[in-house]
């Protein structure tokens, strides 16, 4: 009896799911749309064959018309450029050929979007071996780019105010509105011996800053903006207090720093560029000092030193020439 209901059974499941195979596969008819199409008869053939092949290979069944999927296919050409547009129940696909070399790979991009869903743009249909010419060598926007050098003045403000000459280098990338800033080996130095209570020094190896313009497209333009350095300090010097038995040394200290720029910048429209700028430089460290008691001469216990700690922003005001 139960041989008999399996015998039964199993023809069953099989029709079932040759009928749901069967359905699941959907039916695509593709005409040329002769109205608006710039190809020639022979071409608008050869375009709708290459297009039923890719859906084909995606495992469509491709009918030559009566079909609940009617695509129609459009080929726009202007010199070596072809602008591609497909219509049907799926939406409208549009992409650019440059040249009927690059239409295969386009055909496919177009298959893979309507059969998935999935919008043309982006990578949502593309893989290494349907790359179109036009997205290998696509167009983008032209930055300048220049190296420049910049020399000024500045203030470390630290136990006390240290004012000394300053210099950097750079190189800058900019947009019309927007650019970026790489700048390194800034310093600001003393002539001063560093021994002296006036000596002071303060660098930073590197910075990494974003600037914007407010009058983009001009000759000229104001701007500012912001970022991180990684820099070290030093002033104020060593200092003894004979009379109360104490020795007191320089400030030091090093780490990442944040850094606000504003400034204003001249001959935009030309390849040599000069700007004036001042830059804020706002540790994110403080800069420590050690005081050792002097010992006596019959002391034999090392000395035990205090440590002090002191934030030391500085603020930088240079003039820029780069090209």
């Amino acid at each position: 009896m139960e041989s008999r209901i399996l015998r039964l059974i199993v023809p069953c499941i099989a029709c079932v799911l040759i009928s749901i195979a069967t359905s699941a596969q959907a039916e695509v008819c593709i005409t040329v749309d002769t109205t608006h199409d710039t190809f020639s008869p022979s071409e608008q053939a050869a375009a709708v064959l290459l297009l039923e092949q890719q859906f084909q290979q995606a495992g469509e069944r491709v009918l030559p018309e009566g079909c609940g999927s009617q695509y129609s296919l459009t080929h726009v050409r202007l010199g070596n450029t072809i602008i591609v547009s497909l219509d049907g129940p799926g939406g409208r696909r549009q992409g650019i050929a440059q040249g009927m070399d690059d239409l295969p790979a386009l055909y496919n991009q177009m298959a893979r979007s309507i059969i998935t869903g999935r919008p043309m743009e982006g990578f949502n249909v593309i893989d290494r071996t349907n790359v179109t010419a036009s997205q290998a060598n696509a167009r983008r926007v032209h930055t300048d780019s220049l190296w420049y050098a910049r020399l000024g003045y500045g203030n470390l403000f630290g136990n006390e105010s240290y004012s000394m000459p300053a210099l950097g280098f750079g190189y800058r990338a900019e947009l019309d509105a927007f650019a970026i800033d790489v700048s390194f080996l800034n310093f600001q130095f003393s002539g001063n011996d560093s021994f002296s209570s006036r000596g002071a020094a303060t660098h930073s190896l590197l910075k990494l800053s974003g600037l914007y313009f407010l009058s983009p497209r001009a000759n000229r333009s104001a701007y500012f903006g912001g970022g991180l350095s990684y820099g070290h300090q030093n002033f104020g010097g060593g200092a003894y207090d004979a009379p109360n038995g104490y020795y007191s040394s320089g400030w030091d200290g090093s780490g990442l720093q944040g850094e606000l720029t504003t400034g204003y910048e001249f001959a935009r429209v030309t390849t040599f560029r000069m700007f004036v700028q001042a830059d804020a430089v706002l540790p994110f460290y403080k800069a420590t000092s050690e005081t050792y008691s002097i010992p006596s001469r019959t002391s034999t216990a090392p000395p035990v030193p205090t440590i002090s700690r002191r934030y030391a922003p500085s603020l930088i005001v240079s003039i820029g020439v780069g090209r």
